[in-house]
């Protein structure tokens, strides 16, 4: 089954999480949409899984380089650097170990 990852740098402040996440989901629904992916259609249309992961720097740089990954920010946090990485929807048996061990996303208790 296919699986949407969402990986957004440690970094990057809890509370401003949700509209990061928000932002580049939709800039990479329309990045996949806009290069006619297949994989992600299928995902769209018959699986929808995702999971959001927090990730560090060195993570972050790995996931950035897997072939069609978008690459969101926040203008007036982090200086606006890129601090979420979504790749292109991938299966389960070719999922990257970058991706694979990444922790799940929850707030570090600011």
């Amino acid at each position: 089954m296919n699986r949407l990852y969402i990986a957004v740098l440690d970094e990057f402040p809890d509370y401003m999480t949700p509209t990061l996440v928000a932002h580049s989901i939709l800039g990479a629904h329309l990045f996949f949409d806009g290069i006619g992916s297949i994989k992600y259609k299928e995902w769209l249309n018959n699986s929808f899984k995702k999971c959001v992961v927090r990730v560090n720097k060195r993570e972050f740089d790995k996931i950035s380089k897997i072939p069609f990954t978008y690459l969101g920010h926040e203008n007036n946090t982090l200086g606006g650097i890129k601090s979420c990485a979504i790749p292109l929807p991938v299966e389960n048996d070719n999922l990257p170990n970058v991706l694979k061990f990444a922790k799940l996303w929850k707030p570090k208790g600011e």
